[in-house]
This record gives C-alpha cells, sequence and structure tokens, in this order.
C-alpha cells in the first residue's frame, strides 16, 4: 500500500471485504488486519457500512467498506459524513478544558455560577453539582430531560425513534433550563457514576453564559476553525447532504438524522477525514489545551479514569489508552488514542445495532495489535 504522510491522504483502490469493495488494496501487517477485521465485522448483517481513519508511524490510512445506503449501494469515502453522537461530549470537554485556563470556569466550583439562575436544587447534602462531577458523570443529574426512562421499558426499536421525537419536540434552551427547576439529584455529587446527556447540555450551557457565544460559534472559533475542520458541525449544510450515510436501527430499519436535540452531548456530524485531524491533535499533550483535557478528574486508569469526556486506562502490556464512542439510533462510532506511541484510530458505522460501539473497538485493538508499535514524535498538522 502506497503511505501518505500528513501532508496527504490516500485514494486507493478496490479489494473485496463484503458484497462492495473496499478502497485497502494491503501492503502492512496493518492493512491487512484492517482488511480482516472489517470482512468480520461486516459479516454479521446488522452492519452496513464503515469508515476508519488511522493514525500510524506518522501517516495518516483511510479504510472504507461496506455501503452507505442498502438502497443505493455505494462504497463510503473519507468525505462520508455520520452522526459521531457522544464523541461529541469530547468537544465539549475541549471547550471546558479552555474555560478553566481562560478563568472562565473552575473544575470544583459551584457550576450554578455559570447557568444565571437559582439552582437551589441542583445540590445534595450541601454539595452542588460541579464542571468535574458534570463532565465525570457523577453529578447525579437525570440521564435525559425530558425523562425519557419509561420509553426504554420493553421498547419496540421500530417506533422508538418515533416515540422519542415526539417527546423532545419544541425543547429548546430556554425549555430546558425552565424544567431543570424540576430535576432531584439521585446521589450526592462526586459519589456514584450516574451517565447523564443533559449534565454534558448543561456544561453546553455554562460555556455559552461565560463566553457571550453560541456552542456552534466557540466550536468553530476554538475547535473546528483552527484545525480546518469544515465539514464537522451540529447541522449538514445543502450542498453536503449527499454525502450523509442513511442510518440503520437494530431492525434493519432506515432511521432518521438527529432524533434529539442533542448539542453538546452528541449533535455533531462529521466524516474521517475531520475527525482524524482532531484525533492527531489531541495526541500532542505539550499543547496545554489537550492537556487540560486530558487531565484525570475522576477514578483512576486501573479504575475506570476519566478526563473532560474522555474515558482512560492502562492497558494490561501498560500503554495509557483514552477513548470516547458514540451510538444514536441509525450510527456508531468510536475514537481511540494511544498517546504514548502516538497512535490514533477513528471508526464511523451506520447502524446503531446493540454491539456496534464494541465490535468497531475490536477493529482498532485488531489494527493495533498488528506490528509492535513505533514511537513517532509530535505529530505535524493534517493538511
Amino acid at each position: 500500500m502506497k503511505a501518505f504522510g500528513l501532508a496527504a491522504l490516500l485514494g486507493c483502490v478496490a479489494l473485496p471485504a463484503s458484497a462492495l469493495p473496499n478502497d485497502n488494496p494491503p501492503s502492512e501487517p496493518h492493512d491487512m488486519a484492517a482488511d480482516a477485521a472489517a470482512d468480520g465485522f461486516l459479516k454479521d448483517t446488522c452492519h452496513v457500512g464503515l469508515s476508519m481513519a488511522v493514525y500510524l508511524h506518522g501517516e495518516v490510512r483511510f479504510y472504507n467498506y461496506g455501503t452507505v445506503s442498502k438502497t443505493v449501494p455505494a462504497r463510503p469515502t473519507r468525505r462520508t459524513l455520520y452522526e459521531i453522537g457522544s464523541i461529541t461530549k469530547t468537544f465539549t470537554g475541549v471547550l471546558a478544558s479552555k474555560a478553566v485556563l481562560d478563568g472562565r470556569m473552575t473544575l470544583d466550583g459551584d457550576f450554578r455560577a455559570y447557568l444565571g439562575a437559582p439552582y437551589p436544587n441542583l445540590e445534595k447534602d450541601g454539595k452542588p453539582i460541579t464542571l468535574r462531577t458534570l463532565s465525570a458523570h457523577t453529578s447525579g443529574m437525570p440521564r435525559d430531560i425530558p425523562d425519557n426512562s419509561n420509553l426504554f421499558k420493553n421498547p419496540d426499536f421500530n417506533t422508538l425513534p418515533a416515540q422519542l421525537i415526539a417527546r423532545e419536540r419544541g425543547y429548546d434552551k430556554a425549555r430546558y433550563l425552565r424544567q431543570l427547576h424540576q430535576v432531584t439529584l439521585a446521589s450526592v455529587p462526586g459519589n456514584s457514576f450516574n451517565y447523564s446527556n443533559i449534565g454534558t447540555k448543561l456544561v453546553g450551557f455554562g460555556l455559552e453564559r461565560v463566553y457571550g457565544e453560541s456552542y456552534d460559534g466557540l466550536l468553530k472559533r476554538y475547535i473546528t476553525g483552527p484545525l480546518g475542520m469544515t465539514r464537522t458541525s451540529l447541522a449538514v449544510g445543502r450542498v453536503d447532504r449527499g454525502d450523509l450515510a442513511q442510518g440503520y436501527g437494530v431492525s434493519g430499519q432506515t432511521v432518521p438524522y438527529h432524533l434529539l436535540n442533542a448539542g453538546a452531548a452528541g449533535g455533531l456530524y462529521s466524516d474521517t477525514e475531520d475527525m482524524i485531524k482532531y484525533a492527531v491533535w489531541h495526541l500532542d499533550e505539550k499543547n496545554p489545551l489537550v492537556r487540560q483535557s486530558h487531565t484525570l478528574i475522576a477514578g483512576s486508569l486501573t479504575d475506570y479514569g476519566r478526563g473532560m469526556n474522555w474515558y482512560m486506562a492502562t492497558t494490561p502490556n501498560g500503554e495509557r489508552k483514552i477513548w470516547q464512542s458514540g451510538g444514536v439510533f441509525g450510527m456508531s462510532s468510536q475514537t481511540i488514542l494511544f498517546p504514548d506511541s502516538q497512535e490514533a484510530y477513528v471508526l464511523l458505522a451506520n447502524d446503531g445495532c446493540f454491539n456496534t460501539q464494541s465490535e468497531l473497538e475490536k477493529i482498532a485493538l485488531a489494527v493495533h495489535h498488528a506490528e509492535k508499535p513505533v514511537t513517532a514524535g509530535a505529530p505535524a498538522p493534517i493538511r
């Protein structure tokens, strides 16, 4: 396989891996590992398509398999757009890290100060919610506003997307903040892990208030703009809509895009061409902003470590691994970083099956373990 440095991106010819060809003629152990893992992934007919970008040995490689649509088969490319779900939370974590470095927020101060109204209900046993507890999912906040937990009891996954859309119809920032007054914390902030999308949305609302700018504007100013991520956004423009992969649910049914008002908790669309820029940027921990976003704020590297919306662990062979995954009803995603060996993996798939996020992790680790990692220096920018 012809390898390109970071000044160029790959475009390759076909090799069968499923019903459609992929764009990876294997020439290296990691190429063959990617093909083998993707082939196994697509043998499960719940999976439809897969786009992967790998930064390894100072080079970027793209791999694409399957199809963007069952009705009009076409292999995805590095510019195929997917919803990235909760990987969006890491962008919110970067912006919150900037707010800490800028002195606009603190990790352990009362976060209610950034919401513009008193919320006496957002404390328990005298302990208020904080940026640390919101980012580590230990704030005691509910999973979502509005409460949709009853919809997940014996759900019909064919109708669940429409039910969720109907439940959240009409919600905007003002309504979220009004309903926030009715929240009761499930636990003392800092005491228990309790995954919360609304908690991350609150961080986004706080960021908007302390900077006086929209969340979308902050993304463009501090992340997507400087990194040249021109196709990563909360909404897909008309010119790019033809690049959207069709998402499929657990029964193989098509599902609509942006089921929820996910915003700072999960609302971004992106492609592997953009996301590998973001992932490689995260390998440079000499950058104070990256270093702050990777700071351990809960747990430990041997016990479910958490950074600013990143998960962290030390692998059995002593490597530091940082990751985040995402899932909506028709899309799944995974980003995995190995900062010490300067490796990054981005995987995007257009199905929301129960096992997809973990299967994407397995694919990345198969490539990672295909050969002994070579330690590289700090990454150069992707052009």
